[in-house]
């Protein structure tokens, strides 16, 4: 009995000790970022890491402004929007190169934040509501906007119409726009087209006359 339990009582002292020369379980590794795909078509409104490798003071946030433009640590304002991923890497190491600023570039840009591509339109028109922006634009025409949400009502007071935009730096402004003008082929007839664009994000509002 007593060797039994001698045995037993070594054996509990051991297992502390076998437990000690494991190797601890290797903690999980933090998941990956999700990468941008490289041929993403790049948009107004996008805002982007742009990390250049070795060169962390080059490292930026940007949106991308209504331009197309960034604008980066040394070589100030580079056009990408309507190129994709790869593109625009691709042209911020050249200008980077031609810049004699740095010898041999690696860029990668990543998504943060991807762009609104619809405008609310309310008010007087046929169709008020949210205006998805075709895929392929950037910019429309406000005219065109109004036209394919059925076009004003008949108490639209369409010479201030009100376009609400936020900028870069997060305020919003409102501009009146007399649509009715720019319509009626007037200042086509002068030779002149008022066009006013609308981005995606803008809010436009068409308050109806007072009789």
């Amino acid at each position: 009995m007593y060797s039994r339990l001698h045995h037993l009582s070594l054996l509990a002292a051991a297992i502390p000790l076998l437990a000690l020369g494991q190797p601890a379980a290797a903690p999980e590794a933090p998941a990956a970022a999700p990468a941008t795909d490289p041929t993403y078509r790049l948009s107004l409104g996008d805002r982007l890491a742009v990390l250049v490798f070795g060169e962390p003071d080059l490292n930026a946030q940007q949106m991308i402004d209504r331009h197309g433009i960034v604008r980066l640590p040394l070589i100030g304002e580079v056009v990408i929007a309507g190129q994709t991923v790869r593109e625009a890497e691709n042209l911020i190491e050249d200008t980077y190169r031609k810049e004699e600023m740095l010898r041999n570039p690696q860029v990668t840009l990543t998504l943060v934040g991807y762009a609104p591509r619809e405008v609310v339109l309310l008010g007087a028109v046929r169709s008020p509501g949210t205006f998805q922006f075709p895929a392929d634009a950037t910019r429309l025409d406000l005219r065109d906007v109004i036209a394919r949400q059925g076009g004003f009502t008949p108490v639209a007071k369409s010479d201030a119409v009100a376009v609400t935009r936020r900028r870069e730096d997060g305020r919003e402004t409102t501009v009146i726009v007399n649509v009715e003008r720019t319509m009626s082929g007037r200042a086509r007839d002068q030779g002149k087209d008022e066009a006013f664009f609308i981005y995606p994000g803008d809010r436009i509002f068409v308050p109806e006359r007072l009789f």
